[in-house]
């Protein structure tokens, strides 16, 4: 990819390592293989939760033998390697550290976008997580060290990008960047710091900051208008009253008519093959 000047992002396997991707300057999602860089050094096991380590039960374990000083060590190194990391925290927190109810999760907003055939392959997969899962200090823990490393790689100077790994768990694109974008803050981001997270980095590392990612004369008017500040309260991205595309005005009753008919699309789908998570 390299030679082919293909610039590669996505998971980073245990067997590879996160020493491994940062010297190679891969952009990391979901900030795997960090959980078990942060492991003692003479931890009885080398498997831990990240990735699809996440799913099986007896890796949970691991968690009570994390090296919290090793936090720090592995953040600077990834500042140092000027990567972007996307941690994708609310996925992680929703789907293995949260417990939520099917009703929950039917009553989010984004729900009506799944077709009915691809609902039941995801709650069968909560389901057989939250079956017997980890004890509630390991799954607290977890959510507390995930959270601990991004606000340790943003204090040290690393790049922090908003994504969502939608459409995973009933997380549909757009609904779940505000989420994420609240769970920055909740990580210890500051407002703004999150806010970036999810415009200014990601057009830097598309390399597009020239055009987008930032408001400023003479670049793409792709804008969102809010009513409330977001600096003193994140969850008010949510409170929208429409968006600029490029130029073009949608006001919310607008866009509410726009998605309203798309669900219907959704809910007419036809069948299809879906494969469930291991």
């Amino acid at each position: 990819a390299k030679e082919a000047g293909i610039r590669v992002i996505g998971h980073v396997d245990p067997r590879v390592g996160t020493a491994h991707a940062l010297a190679v300057g891969q952009q990391i999602e979901h900030l795997d293989s960090y959980m078990e860089s942060v492991l003692r050094d003479d931890a009885p096991m080398k498997d831990s939760v990240s990735d699809y380590g996440v799913w099986k039960k007896p890796n949970w374990e691991s968690l009570d033998y994390v090296d919290e000083q090793k936090v720090a060590a592995i953040a600077k190194a990834t500042a140092r390697a000027g990567i972007y990391t996307t941690p994708t925290l609310t996925f992680f927190k929703l789907c293995f550290a949260v417990e939520q109810s099917d009703a929950e999760m039917r009553a989010r907003p984004d729900f009506r976008f799944y077709p009915e055939k691809l609902r039941e392959p995801l709650f069968a997969a909560h389901r057989r997580f939250w079956t017997e899962p980890p004890s509630a200090e390991r799954r607290k823990k977890y959510q507390r060290i995930r959270d601990q490393l991004v606000k340790s790689i943003h204090d040290a100077g690393g790049k922090i990008m908003a994504g969502s790994d939608a459409p995973e768990l009933f997380l549909v694109y757009g609904f779940t960047l505000h989420r994420e974008i609240k769970n920055l803050v909740d990580a210890g981001l500051r407002p703004y710091s999150a806010l970036e997270a999810a415009t200014r980095t990601p057009a830097e590392y598309l390399k597009g900051l020239a055009t987008f990612g930032t408001i400023e004369r003479g670049k793409r008017a792709d804008l969102l208008l809010i009513e409330g500040d977001p600096l003193a309260d994140i969850t008010n991205t949510e409170r929208r009253a429409g968006v600029m595309v490029r130029g073009r005005w949608l006001p919310e009753a607008e866009l509410r008519q726009m998605l309203d008919a798309v669900a219907a699309r959704f809910a007419a789908a036809p069948e299809l093959k879906t494969e469930s998570k291991p």
